[in-house]
């Protein structure tokens, strides 16, 4: 494992730090880790969710709060304050945990930051769905992506101000219709923090130290400068169609466990597609089948397809 050190960063440079180390990964065929303090307040975006889908870009505006995008897929994080980024690059989905596989990947992956943040202080649970809970309260959310070459990036997006759920002032009503945590209502690591108040450099120290000591041997790597990272795909989102491309028309969204899917097709007749919303898939997978416009796309019904049917397309 190679160790970044840890600092305060503006949010687009932490969330440009998964590409950045990404790279990395695959240059030294090595587990790649960051941390990174920041100050919201923001919406972090899935990679694959529309914006005027999820939040409300005019009430966001009026407020002064940054729509941004990160490069993995999943749900929407909200950043109401202080809180942390988790950045974990992988050569491939076993780099890190032996039997990891492309089905089991976050289940694994997550393994050591579950054991890291039980040692640092909240004892941690993963279920299976995008979001870790600490004292049995949804406070981390998660997201992934996967690049062709078989590289993985896992980020996790933890509050210590303001808890991860997004406002409902700021949402759509599709968006509020969603109970994103299953029945829990998620919690900031201040509010957790019911003994004493949370130090966050403090706790972010200590949850380095303990993510070391569950990867041994742990290398301590040069650090990455603001001049290395390209931080142009993290602006702030500025449409409500974002990201889906120039001409294509958006089809009824399709409601699914996680949230929705959405799509978008060519008018008249053309087969170019795009795919997206509250999923967690590779990003290239998806790319994959938005450029099928010879086969077209078959008759499947999206809700309940899994990855595996979509790219047999």
């Amino acid at each position: 494992m190679h160790a970044i050190e840890l600092r305060k960063r503006p949010i687009p440079e932490a969330l440009a730090l998964g590409p950045a180390l990404v790279e990395r990964a695959e240059q030294a065929q090595a587990a790649h880790l960051a941390l990174s303090l920041v100050d919201g307040a923001a919406v972090v975006l899935g990679a694959a969710q529309r914006a005027g889908r999820v939040v409300d870009l005019a009430a966001c505006r009026q407020r002064g709060i940054p729509i941004l995008r990160r490069a993995t897929t999943g749900t929407a994080a909200w950043l109401g304050g202080r809180g942390l980024v988790v950045t974990l690059a992988l050569p491939h989905v076993a780099a890190l945990v032996a039997d990891a596989t492309p089905r089991t990947l976050l289940n694994r992956n997550v393994r050591p930051l579950l054991g890291a943040l039980t040692r640092a202080g909240m004892l941690a649970h993963y279920f299976g769905r995008e979001w870790i809970t600490l004292r049995r309260r949804p406070a981390a959310l998660l997201g992934f992506d996967v690049a062709a070459s078989g590289a993985v990036l896992v980020e996790a997006f933890i509050g210590h101000d303001a808890a991860i759920a997004l406002p409902d002032e700021i949402t759509t009503e599709s968006e509020r219709a969603v109970d994103r945590f299953l029945g829990k209502k998620p919690a900031s690591l201040a509010e957790l923090a019911t003994d004493t108040p949370l130090d966050l450099d403090r706790f972010a120290h200590a949850l380095l130290d303990a993510l070391r000591a569950r990867t041994e041997p742990t290398i301590t790597t040069p650090a990455i400068g603001a001049d290395e990272l390209d931080t142009r795909p993290f602006a702030p989102i500025e449409h409500a169609r974002d990201p889906i491309p120039e001409r294509l028309l958006l089809k009824p969204a399709v409601r699914v466990p996680i949230g929705w899917i959405e799509s978008a097709v060519e008018p008249e007749g053309a087969r170019r597609v795009w795919l997206g919303g509250d999923v967690l898939a590779p990003r290239w997978a998806l790319a994959r089948i938005a450029t099928q416009g010879d086969a077209g796309l078959p008759e499947i019904a999206l809700e309940g397809a899994t990855m595996a049917d979509l790219l047999a397309c």
